[in-house]
């Protein structure tokens, strides 16, 4: 697949913001990280805001393709997000959520909060869905706001624990969680 360079320089923000956090990294840092002229970074990221929205736009779409597929009946299709989420703590980041750490960094910003807030809407709307599927009697909002409590536990547990230990206490939560409402 090939991607322009307005993604290819998404992607490439994205990653030092992931290594290098928000408060850090100055626009010449994130210039050259993104492999492009200051120029050619302003035209298609004007400002630093605009760049961090890039790179959390980016993360977003990257993360939702990570944790889709999966068991497509019983609870392993729901649990199928806690498994990816601890695959992509092991094998992509494992640094806390990237969309946190950004709000944490502009609290200010109303443009990055509409990010954050759109992701972790997309993210609830996967448990939403897979909800649907195995369950459809049930209160899927409620069942989907607790297990993306979960799912936000799992991220932030990891960075203090291990990610399998913290991946094996989402998934007894979740577990339990479905359980509790007759899904099985």
């Amino acid at each position: 697949m090939m991607i322009d360079t307005k993604q290819r320089i998404a992607r490439n923000l994205e990653t030092q913001f992931a290594l290098m956090g928000f408060a850090l990294p100055g626009v010449d840092a994130l210039r050259a990280g993104a492999d492009v002229s200051l120029r050619t970074l302003y035209k298609y990221y004007p400002s630093r805001e605009a760049m961090v929205i890039g790179a959390l736009e980016y993360r977003n779409d990257a993360y939702m393709d990570w944790i889709s597929g999966g068991p497509d009946h019983g609870t392993e299709h729901v649990l199928h997000i806690f498994n990816r989420l601890g695959d992509w703590q092991s094998e992509v980041a494992c640094n806390g959520c990237l969309f946190l750490n950004a709000l944490a960094a502009y609290t200010e910003s109303l443009a990055i909060r509409k990010t954050v807030e759109h992701h972790k809407d997309q993210v609830r709307l996967a448990f939403e869905t897979r909800l649907r599927a195995i369950a459809p009697n049930v209160k899927i909002e409620e069942l989907s706001e607790a297990l993306m409590t979960i799912h936000e536990g799992q991220t932030e547990m990891a960075m203090i624990q291990d990610t399998r230990t913290a991946l094996k206490a989402a998934l007894l939560l979740a577990r339990a969680l479905l359980k509790s409402e007759d899904i099985t």
